[in-house]
């Protein structure tokens, strides 16, 4: 494979006329940022989108879904594009066809042609988070990798963050449709600095004649099709009791299986599938993808629980989410230039260690808890989140050649994306299906047999009878203590939910010996 064509160096070294180093950063982010923003955005506006186009929920649920597929389905194939048509190329069209699905999502006259758009949009998105980063790992040299990290932390777990806040504010004061419209703008000054300022690639590198992986290519399109209606639908449809899903669930793993066997022996392979022989990158992806999983449950969970238990409103919650936005774009830049004095799997093991105990610290969360005890810990969680983050990401892929970090870029986005797309469908379920069990658990308590119960009854029967006919007074206090014990059912399947979270973090923390901290160079 060709080398990439961006800078591998900084560029002060190269010459006056070359763009400043963080410059070029700047423009590689705000077209990632932008297609993450894009990808969270939608998920507040979604019931305003319902009501124009008079769809239910389950309807309108696709136009979040069919981005995500289509963006994902284009993570294999971004390292092939960009040797063909050139990095520079590749990112300015790819970001070109996202303002195009914009543009279409604004002028969609029904739900129908607004998926579509949406498709467009996901197809232009989906190659646009690992060329940022491979253009941030190759601009900045390997002793500022940590600051590249940090750097590309911003796009990968600050603007899904803010995304929920920025469509709930133009949504509310203006309508859902800006949502699209704010990309354009925007858009327009982030293609003009990636015409300026990345380098242009190089016109003379050998002709590439690789041929398209036609196998590879739909093998993964049906393994994340599949994968991705499964999570949709499958808490609507109750998952394996339905014969569909699991037809769907064995032809996805079917198709994961076939894809990569067929990478690991086509000669011309859609992706070089072999970069997971080196152990840094694997284990790396491996454990940066919990990060995701740890910060996305997190970012599904804490709402979830403080408007079912606590009462909040959608626009509260979200404003409790915020401020955890912020912890995690200051830490991550904090942390680009921490790794530079602190050893990476200290400070990763460090990072992971204070996760655990922050996301265990939130099962202690109650149905009287305060905004504070809410936003404390999820500050600090997002916080720690950039202390393990850094390290991680740097270490995945320090020990790959620049001919590699395309290939690894792509995999590595997958593989989280693949991750990220089951924590958030399972955390859900979990939620429904535990605090069930728990019910069953409880239900027991509910008997005369039970004096705690039988006085408590007998209160709230005393109580309503002041109103109400025996009878009616004695179903009413029953409907209470019922409702009482869902409530605490609930309760506890969040308890199980932040304390498992908690497990997978110390978990993780003995992988992290098995990674490479000083740089092998490759000749």
């Amino acid at each position: 494979m060709s080398e990439l064509t961006l800078e591998k160096i900084p560029p002060k070294t190269k010459g006056t006329n070359a763009p400043n180093t963080y410059l070029v950063a700047l423009t590689a982010l705000l077209p990632a940022v932008l297609a993450l923003v894009a990808t969270s955005a939608t998920t507040v506006c979604q019931p305003n989108i319902a009501g124009y186009f008079g769809a239910t929920q389950y309807e309108t649920n696709t136009i979040i879904t069919c981005y995500v597929i289509s963006g994902g389905l284009m993570l294999p194939v971004t390292s092939y594009f960009a040797q063909k048509f050139g990095e520079k190329t590749y990112f300015i069209y790819s970001f070109i066809l996202f303002l195009i699905g914009c543009a279409l999502c604004i002028f969609a006259p029904n739900l129908q042609l607004l998926i579509l758009a949406r498709i467009v949009q996901g197809i232009g998105s989906g190659s646009l988070l690992p060329l940022c980063q491979s253009t941030l790992i190759n601009t900045f040299p390997k002793e500022q990798r940590g600051i590249a990290m940090g750097l590309f932390g911003v796009a990968a777990m600050f603007a899904p963050l803010i995304g929920p806040l920025f469509g709930g504010y133009l949504t509310d004061n203006l309508s859902w449709k800006w949502v699209f419209i704010a990309n354009i703008p925007l858009g327009l000054v982030s293609l003009l600095m990636m015409k300026l300022f990345l380098k242009e690639d190089d016109k003379d590198r050998p002709k590439f004649k690789k041929k398209f992986d036609i196998v590879g290519f739909a093998s993964i399109c049906v393994a994340m099709g599949c994968m991705q209606i499964v999570l949709d639908k499958g808490q609507q449809f109750n998952w394996f009791d339905t014969d569909w899903i699991c037809w769907l669930t064995g032809l996805g793993i079917f198709a994961f299986v076939v894809f990569y066997v067929w990478e690991l022996e086509y000669k011309n392979p859609l992706v070089e599938i072999r970069v997971f022989k080196n152990r840094n990158f694997l284990v790396g992806t491996f454990v940066s993808a919990f990060i995701n999983v740890v910060i996305y449950s997190t970012l599904v969970l804490v709402p979830m629980f403080v408007q079912s238990l606590i009462g909040y409103s959608p626009s509260k919650s979200g404003l409790a989410m915020f401020p955890r936005a912020v912890a995690c774009l200051v830490g991550l830049l904090i942390m680009g230039k921490v790794s530079q004095y602190v050893e990476e799997r200290i400070l990763a093991g460090l990072g992971f260690l204070l996760m655990a105990g922050t996301v265990i610290y939130l099962s202690n969360l109650s149905q009287t808890a305060s905004i504070e005890s809410v936003v404390i810990p999820n500050v600090a969680l997002c916080f720690f989140v950039s202390v393990a983050f850094v390290p991680i990401t740097a270490l995945a892929f320090k020990t790959l050649t620049p001919q590699q970090t395309n290939d690894a870029a792509s995999l590595h986005a997958l593989f989280k994306n693949i991750l990220t797309a089951m924590a958030t469908s399972v955390s859900a379920t979990f939620i429904a299906r535990v605090s069930q069990v728990h019910q069953n658990y409880l239900v027991g308590n509910l008997s005369f047999h039970n004096p705690v119960f039988r006085y408590e009854f007998s209160m709230l029967q005393a109580k309503f009878m002041h109103y109400y006919p025996a009878v009616v007074a004695s179903k009413k206090a029953h409907g209470i203590l019922y409702k009482n014990l869902l409530l605490q059912s609930k309760l506890a399947s969040f308890y199980d939910a932040f304390l498992l979270l908690g497990l997978i973090c110390l978990a993780m923390i003995p992988l992290i010996a098995l990674l490479k901290s000083k740089t092998v160079e490759v000749k």
